[in-house]
């Protein structure tokens, strides 16, 4: 499964899409405590004290994002397009 990142977590991970082994029907949590062991530098960007998700980041699932879904414990489905943000800010 591919996971497409942002902004500071690229650089972080090196990487503009992480190559996953979680498989559609894991959670959402499972997806991010992967993410978390096999790229060390995003442990701290993406997961809080708790070990869920940071409430900074972001976290689409097909364009929505998973708090306002079934929030961590919900599977992922088949072709899924998941797609993480750290956050942002600026402008004028």
């Amino acid at each position: 499964m591919k996971v497409r990142i942002y902004a500071t977590l690229r650089t972080l991970a090196e990487a503009e899409v992480l190559e996953v082994n979680t498989q559609p029907g894991d959670r959402i949590i499972d997806l991010l405590h992967e993410i978390a062991e096999r790229w060390p530098k995003l442990r701290d960007e993406l997961l809080d004290e708790n070990d869920s998700l940071s409430p900074r980041i972001h976290l689409f699932l097909n364009g929505r994002d998973v708090r306002y879904l079934n929030g961590l414990d919900m599977p992922i489905p088949e072709n899924a397009d998941i797609r993480i943000f750290p956050p942002v800010g600026g402008g004028a």
